[in-house]
């Protein structure tokens, strides 16, 4: 078959050809990250596939339904799940970063080839257009179609802005893209308690439409649902809509500057209801992307360069660990952005200047400044908001102490409430360390302050890490317990 020949069967999609190519990844090793991707045929298919570089073969086999494409890669581990996607190993030499280089297939009577220039560090080689002989630099995606740049990608997609709160709720607007119509499906949710209500009708490419939801929460979940196409990631959303100082997602504990041998990290906590999404959440930079992860409501996850290091330092495997690449903290002075997407939802600042001043090695707590070294674990102080500080409590708590032991019940957790104001009772709650509530009572508030209360840590809680939570109205205070065998 003559290459004009092939170029026909090609854009019938009767054959497969290369349609991306990463020589010299930047995030990872090149003996892990480099890949070749092939697109293969839109209708049934079964020969067997040669791949071939500089005359050297990288790969032979066959490909089964329903792949649509084919990643051959260094280090399979680095394969994104996807039905519509085969992942085999990359063999043969390395490919060079500094020279052009030359790649073919194989196929039955399909043959295809591309000589490509010399690489730019972190950039594939995309093929762009009908004719398949033009190749452009654009950002590695592994596994994934290029809507953008190939021909023939369905990528339905939802894009949201102008969400403002009213009387009556959160209203915004969405607009569809990337196809020409789709059914929706969304879901919204209450992030401070369980109330959610659903929506679901056709939207058409670039219309902008609104929707509104009688949920009057500081912050929203969104979550929308989309028909699969060729690109999973797209086929649904799930963002956070809050008023401003109300985001449940926030920066807690922060150590720029630890003992030599430990690691910088970094606390993030789910101050919500309900569990969240982190796939939009970063520090602000494109390469630290959460993708993936979920908070549990009230739990924390530490956000570290070296998880293995991280892991020892904590000494168990209840802390949540996510590795994230944010370069290195500062220790005199220095500025953490928190972002959803392109947009900054918490900050800390330290510094001589600032309200924080870090004391090496020690870490400091984001709400108060104070000195604090507790990975996944929250005390008061850190569960404090910017609201809460700048309000006067309406009462105070002591307790005898955070450490018991099952063995030792002749120690109880003990509980005093005091008040200046009219408060006449709290509510108190015994809370899981994953944020399950286990015991709760209505206590009186004595005024003197001498009455002392029994609260049953032994008897409810859980081994490990505990919460206590007291509440008056909008104002709560949080206690970190630990109860050990």
């Amino acid at each position: 078959m003559n290459l004009l020949t092939w170029l026909g069967a090609a854009a019938l999609g009767a054959c497969p050809y290369l349609a991306e190519i990463l020589p010299d990844p930047e995030d990872v090793d090149d003996s892990r990250g480099e890949f070749v991707e092939i697109r293969l045929p839109q209708t049934p298919w079964h020969d067997t596939l040669s791949v071939y570089f500089e005359q050297k073969l990288i790969w032979k086999g066959t490909v089964l339904e329903p792949a649509k494409r084919l990643l051959l890669i260094r280090d399979t581990s680095l394969c994104p799940t996807s039905k519509k996607l085969a992942c085999e190993a990359l063999l043969g030499k390395g490919f060079p970063n500094s020279r052009s280089s030359e790649y073919s297939l194989w196929s039955g009577a399909c043959n295809d080839s591309a000589a490509l220039p010399k690489p730019k560090p972190g950039k594939s080689f995309v093929r762009t257009d009908s004719s398949f002989d033009s190749w452009t630099f654009a950002e590695a995606s592994p596994g994934l179609p290029n809507a953008y740049l190939e021909e023939d990608v369905q990528d339905c997609r939802i894009e949201i802005d102008t969400v403002f709160f009213s009387a009556s709720g959160w209203k915004g607007f969405w607009t569809l893209t990337g196809c020409d119509s789709a059914w929706v499906k969304a879901l919204f949710r209450s992030t401070a308690s369980l109330t959610e209500n659903a929506w679901q009708g056709d939207l058409t490419r670039g219309s902008r439409k609104e929707f509104s939801t009688h949920i009057s929460s500081d912050a929203l979940q969104i979550q929308v649902f989309l028909p699969p196409d060729d690109i999973p990631a797209n086929d649904s959303l799930d963002t956070l809509i809050a008023k401003p100082g109300a985001f449940p997602i926030r920066i807690t504990e922060v150590h720029p500057c630890p003992e030599e041998g430990s690691p910088e990290w970094i606390e993030i906590y789910n101050a919500g209801a309900r569990e969240l999404s982190l796939s939009l959440m970063n520090l602000c930079s494109e390469k630290t992307f959460l993708t993936g992860a979920v908070l549990q409501k009230h739990e924390s996850a530490v956000l570290v360069k070296d998880t293995a290091l991280m892991r020892t330092f904590v000494g168990n495997d209840d802390v949540k660990i996510l590795p994230v690449n944010f370069g290195y903290l500062k220790n005199a002075a220095d500025t953490l952005f928190l972002c959803q997407g392109s947009s900054p939802v918490d900050s800390v600042i330290w510094g001589r200047n600032a309200r924080i001043s870090p004391h090496c090695p020690q870490g400091f707590s984001a709400a108060t400044g104070r000195t604090e070294n507790s990975p996944g674990f929250q005390t008061p102080g850190s569960l404090a908001t910017s609201a809460e500080k700048s309000k006067a409590p309406p009462f105070s708590v002591e307790w005898n102490a955070r450490l018991f032991s099952k063995r030792n019940p002749s120690k109880p957790l003990m509980l005093r409430v005091r008040s200046e104001s009219a408060v006449s009772e709290v509510l108190v709650e015994l809370i899981s360390g994953k944020g399950d509530l286990l015991w709760s009572t209505k206590l009186s508030v004595d005024p003197s302050g001498n009455s002392w209360s029994e609260i049953p840590l032994h008897q409810k809680g859980f081994l490990g890490v505990n919460f206590l939570r007291i509440s008056q109205g909008a104002f709560e205070k949080r206690i970190g317990l630990v109860l050990r065998p």
